[in-house]
């Protein structure tokens, strides 16, 4: 899919800065995965992942619960 987008001159954006923060939005989002939104960045899974953490966007989105029941499995096998 091709996606066209028109940004006022006013703000100060290459093409590229923007294809990488809507991939960090679609990511934050949970529309794209880790893979697919480095994909759509233009960058490397690796150079992606450093990325989000720039930008403060957490890698994994776990909630309370979820965490909390991981470390319940893990006391299980301690």
């Amino acid at each position: 899919m091709e996606l066209t987008l028109t940004v006022p001159d006013t703000v100060n954006l290459s093409q590229t800065d923007a294809q990488i923060l809507f991939a960090i939005k679609l990511y934050e989002a949970e529309k794209l995965s880790l893979g697919k939104a480095a994909e759509v960045a233009g960058l490397s899974y690796r150079t992606f992942y450093e990325l989000l953490g720039r930008y403060g966007v957490p890698i994994f989105n776990m909630t309370t619960e979820d965490t909390e029941q991981e470390i319940r499995n893990v006391d299980r096998f301690l």
